[in-house]
């Protein structure tokens, strides 16, 4: 080492160590200008409070509540009626490992009331509508995962309160925190200003991103994440980590009319309630907490998901989430003075020491696994020696906010690794391996054959090595997909390791899988991302930027087409422009397009909820002069839209077998 280097060395190393120890204490994420953000200001180091956990926290649960329902002393939440249902199922059974079972006990449905204006849906599907009664209305935070599952929730509340609503406040994007919101308004009461609906500006175009431009695959997946192919129950799913059981039914979708800026602070009243909202980047850029600051209630949506360790990455498939956003997001809401804490999943947590136990933890086990696993990848480990050194230490894994049920540390270390690295490990093999089905063949010979390889899965299943056992399996099922025997075997090994597992994701996923190789799969309880509704209600601009990603490009590789919306009723006009291969979208007219359409937004609408029908609802449209051509005709029209791909049906979509 040189001179020069050792003097560079030690102050590396020293700031190494501050900006990855956590030591400065985040402020919040605006500089508030309202008599509130500034009191948020002034108190936020303040209200940190020392937890030590290793002292407090020895598996023992210390603020739990004897309804089993909320954590707290019930000073100022009570169990306000139950139906006396489930939607979990909590019965014993050796094919459900008994801590999923125990998981499942705590989501029994409920009416939660904290003091005398605050309501959660608690246990009717897998996110908690929460109703906030106002002087003169009342406010909706998450209307929930589907019209129907909102319903349930809304007759409830409407035996509470019959005051008119006055606004919805969506917490972030994701299906199950937006889907109901026909069941509480109407686009008339919204477009009016007579409902407000508040999100983070980047909310909408999120929709779009999944209802439609990986919308076939998130939606497949994420049936295999919920073993929606297979029955409910101990063979199937039991419950769903974050809550009870996702109700699936009709996804709604109306944009929002007030939006918060990135990062950014909404200080507003709505009937008498003072309310300040904040955009918390953590699981999703997008997500937004609710913070009543005259009863000290934080409702932190889903910054933190519910009793479980979080998704720091989900395998159902999605952009990276950074763990070190969403730890010092929580850093945030730790700077609230909050003496009760809501949540868009899992239970109320009453009492600032409760409070302040349950964020400390969870902010604490972001930043472990974070940091160890960068800690570990400047060591040079890959992926699979990572998830066998980064474990949380005792007080945090044995922590109550923290059972594995849907995030785990393992799955969190390799998209870390990813996320921050990029797929390729450094060993040159990776960047040009033998083509898939070649490398398939090669690894059978190489293990002595097919029949060499059933034996050794044999012995593996026996000796209770499930997860190698399916994976040399997949060798053989490549080579050919109708090997019943190879699939049988791995389909066996997959629903012996799911018995044992205590994630809900992973038992889901292995379930789904063993359906998939058994043939079995049902497809009547299928989760669909695709949505007229939502489609209907988006800007036209991200109507037609989805269209790009669906280029047959092969077939476009010599041509030049431009095609052209004008839309008199929202005077707007978008040209999509093929070039070989690629399809740009213009938010403009382009003169000569090839085909010129003039119509309007409505009609596109009636379109899009025609669905296989949209050749008579565009016919129709033609004898009336509402879709008409100023360049080009209808044949034309369908040469330009033949160059697009259509979606893959989620039956011909096989995850496991390839």
């Amino acid at each position: 080492m040189t001179n020069t280097f050792k003097k560079m060395a030690l102050p590396i190393a020293i700031a190494s160590i501050l900006f990855t120890s956590g030591c400065a204490l985040s402020t919040p994420v605006t500089e508030a200008t309202s008599t509130l953000g500034q009191e948020l200001q002034t108190s936020s180091a303040s209200q940190y409070q020392n937890i030590d956990l290793n002292a407090r926290y020895q598996g023992e649960v210390l603020f739990e509540n004897e309804s089993n329902l909320f954590w707290g002393k019930g000073d100022r939440i009570k169990v306000l009626s139950k139906t006396g249902d489930s939607l979990a199922f909590t019965a014993e059974s050796e094919h459900v490992h008994p801590t999923l079972t125990k998981h499942g006990l705590k989501m029994d449905q409920a009416i939660i009331q904290v003091d005398d204006n605050v309501y959660l849906g608690y246990g009717f599907g897998l996110d908690t509508p929460v109703m906030i009664v106002g002087d003169d209305g009342i406010i909706i935070v998450d209307p929930g995962e589907s019209v129907q599952m909102a319903e349930s929730v809304r007759e409830q509340f409407r035996q509470i309160t019959d005051k008119p609503l006055k606004a919805i406040i969506y917490s972030h994007n994701h299906i199950d925190h937006i889907s109901g919101v026909r069941a509480w308004t109407t686009d008339e009461a919204v477009a009016s200003g007579e409902v407000k609906i508040i999100a983070q500006e980047g909310l909408t175009a999120a929709v779009a991103n999944w209802s439609s431009n990986l919308g076939t695959l998130f939606g497949h997946r994420t049936s295999y994440t919920g073993a929606k192919h297979v029955e409910e129950g101990e063979h199937g799913t039991v419950n769903d980590g974050l809550g009870p059981r996702f109700m699936q039914g009709d996804i709604s979708f109306i944009e929002p009319n007030t939006l918060i800026e990135a990062n950014g602070t909404l200080d507003i009243t709505i009937s008498g309630v003072r309310m300040q909202i904040v955009n918390v980047p953590s699981e999703t850029k997008d997500e937004i907490v609710v913070y009543l600051p005259e009863q000290k209630i934080l409702h932190a949506a889903e910054v933190l998901q519910g009793e479980n360790f979080p998704n720091l990455h989900t395998i159902r498939g999605t952009k990276f989430r950074d763990p070190a956003m969403w730890f010092k997001g929580i850093d945030v809401m730790r700077g609230f003075d909050t003496e009760i804490m809501i949540n868009s999943h899992g239970r109320p947590v009453e009492g600032k020491e409760a409070v302040a136990d349950v964020l400390t933890a969870y902010r604490d086990a972001i930043q472990y696994t974070h940091d160890q696993t960068i800690r570990y990848m400047n060591k040079g480990m890959t992926p699979d020696e990572l998830v066998e050194v980064v474990k949380l230490p005792k007080h945090l894994a044995e922590h109550p906010w923290l059972g594995e049920h849907y995030g785990t540390v393992a799955h969190a270390v390799r998209q870390i690794y990813v996320g921050y690295n990029g797929f390729f490990e450094g060993d040159p093999w990776q960047l040009e391996p033998m083509a898939y089905q070649q490398r398939a063949k090669a690894f059978v010979e190489i293990m002595g054959g097919r029949d060499n390889i059933i034996a050794s899965a044999t012995a593996a299943i026996e000796a209770e090595n499930y997860t190698f056992a399916a994976e040399i399996l997949s060798y053989p099922i490549t080579v050919n997909k109708d090997d019943t025997q190879a699939r049988q075997l791995k389909a066996m090994a997959y629903k012996a390791w799911s018995a044992d597992q205590v994630n809900i994701n992973w038992r889901n996923w292995a379930l789904n899988a063993a359906a998939e190789l058994e043939g079995t799969r049902d497809f009547s309880n299928l989760i669909s991302f695709a949505s007229v509704d939502v489609l209907t209600a988006l800007p036209s601009k991200q109507i037609f930027d989805m269209m790009t990603a669906t280029l047959i490009a092969e077939n476009t590789l010599d041509v030049q087409m431009a095609m052209t919306y004008n839309f008199a009723d929202t005077n707007e006009a978008f040209t999509i422009e093929i070039r070989n291969g690629i399809a740009q979208l213009h938010e403009k007219a382009i003169e000569g397009a090839d085909v010129q359409i003039n119509t309007s937004r409505e009609v596109l609408n009636q379109i899009l909820m025609a669905g296989p029908n949209a050749q008579q609802v565009i016919g129709s449209n033609l004898q009336s002069g509402d879709f008409s051509f100023a360049n080009g005709s209808i044949q034309d029209f369908g040469k330009f839209m033949g160059y697009f791909d259509t979606p893959m049906s989620p039956q011909d979509i096989m995850l496991i077998v390839r």
